[in-house]
């Protein structure tokens, strides 16, 4: 069967992808457009990724692209379910923190990597994925077992995605907000500000934040930031449930 001009927006991506491939052999493959897209999201954002691009990238026609997705919204959905394969842990501890510690910090590491994610649609981040539901399977099994209704379980996982996707998110924007000003770090954007900072303190209105910024030393450290707030919110949830504190219980 040759085919079709255009793919079937009837169906979602992933049962057009169920379909034989166009015979004789496909010109392109759903991999193939994906890694390209990647690569041009990585590069210039999500904004830069459009069929015309996409067609240059791989010397092909955009018609030709429009054979395997029905348009850009196919293209970022399975962009982002490749991202989040790599979330995915290849071999999950058997004990519940391990796993949602392990998870957060992967989930972290690939959103850096990838920042466009923080600027994909709802109507797509929200829609189930493969990798979207490997992933709440490996979480949901690490706290299976310990007597926690269904309920409890998806509440502690939303809290530790909510908790992971506002952090690198925040991380994100800020690097976003201070590359135009010319700052490199944190510490750059302090000191610009120092002068303001200093006026707004000589009041003495602000004591215990002045007593802050003159005797502690802010560290540029996200990572350590980032897994200082994760154990506080894991360690809350194990005494607020009663979870096992080790992998002996």
């Amino acid at each position: 069967m040759d085919a079709p001009d255009r793919a079937d927006t009837s169906m979602s991506v992933w049962e057009r992808m169920a379909q034989p491939p166009p015979a004789p052999r496909p010109v392109l493959t759903h991999a193939r457009i994906v890694a390209a897209a990647l690569r041009v999201a990585d590069a210039d954002g999500l904004d830069a990724v459009s069929m015309r691009r996409l067609a240059t990238e791989l010397g092909v026609s955009a018609m030709t692209c429009y054979r395997y997705v029905s348009g850009k919204d196919d293209i970022i959905e399975l962009m982002l379910d490749r991202v989040r394969a790599e979330m995915l842990l290849e071999q999950p501890s058997a004990y519940w923190r391990e796993v949602l510690r392990a998870s957060a910090l992967r989930f972290r590491q690939v959103v850096l990597r990838h920042p466009w994610m923080t600027e994909v649609p709802g109507r797509i981040l929200f829609a189930p994925t493969p990798a979207h539901l490997a992933l709440m399977e490996q979480q949901f099994t690490a706290l299976d077992g310990l007597g926690l209704s269904g309920e409890q379980m998806a509440d502690i996982t939303r809290a530790v995605t909510a908790y992971t996707r506002a952090s690198t998110h925040d991380e994100i924007a800020r690097e976003r907000l201070r590359a135009p000003e010319g700052w490199s770090s944190g510490q750059e954007a302090r000191k610009a500000n120092l002068a303001r900072l200093s006026f707004l303190l000589e009041g003495g209105d602000y004591p215990v934040y002045q007593r802050y910024v003159r005797e502690a030393s802010p560290r540029d450290d996200d990572n350590a930031r980032f897994e200082f707030g994760l154990d506080c919110l894991l360690d809350g949830m194990a005494a607020r449930l009663n979870l096992p504190q080790s992998p002996t219980g």
